[in-house]
């Protein structure tokens, strides 16, 4: 399974990518990049790939570059969480450094394919303050900002956009 706009197109992880996220991890300073970051990524990979197995409510998609089948990076989706309202849908990314600039591309994707899915009918970007690149891409891409969460892990505002 594939969604795509013929530049990138996004697909569940697969434990194979471990080795080419990792590396891309380890070839760049990134403060933050969605899907799996503990040390051990093959093993959160395994996970990710099982939680697709299972249709659990968060995924892992692989950002593919449609051309030459790079994974250019991770986003993930999850629904009914206790942190969101019912048929909102959280989407994190983390985009590799030679990729930045399909960050955009990425989420509208995402939200593309939560419509097809009928899984939500909001989508919700929750960005460091600190972070402004992400911050005007949430803007450029039509979210709205709604509020800031802060608590043990820090601070988080959210940017909300309908499906």
């Amino acid at each position: 399974m594939l969604i795509s706009d013929g530049v990138i197109g996004l697909r569940p992880i697969e434990v194979a990518d471990a080795t080419a996220h990792r590396a891309a991890r380890n070839r760049e300073s990134v403060r933050r990049t969605a899907g799996p970051g503990t040390p051990n990524v093959v093993a959160d990979f395994e996970r990710c790939a099982e939680e697709w197995a299972q249709d659990g409510p968060c995924k892992t998609f692989g950002v593919v570059d449609v051309v030459s089948h790079t994974l250019a990076g991770t986003l993930d989706l999850a629904v009914e969480q206790e942190f969101l309202a019912k048929r909102q849908a959280d989407i994190a990314y983390g985009i590799y450094a030679p990729w930045r600039g399909l960050a955009g591309r990425s989420v509208v994707l995402a939200c593309r394919y939560l419509a097809r899915h009928d899984l939500a009918d909001e989508a919700v970007l929750r960005i460091d303050p600190d972070n402004t690149a992400a911050i005007a891409l949430a803007h450029r891409l039509g979210f709205h900002y709604h509020h800031t969460v802060a608590d043990a892990e820090g601070r988080l505002d959210w940017f909300i956009q309908a499906i």
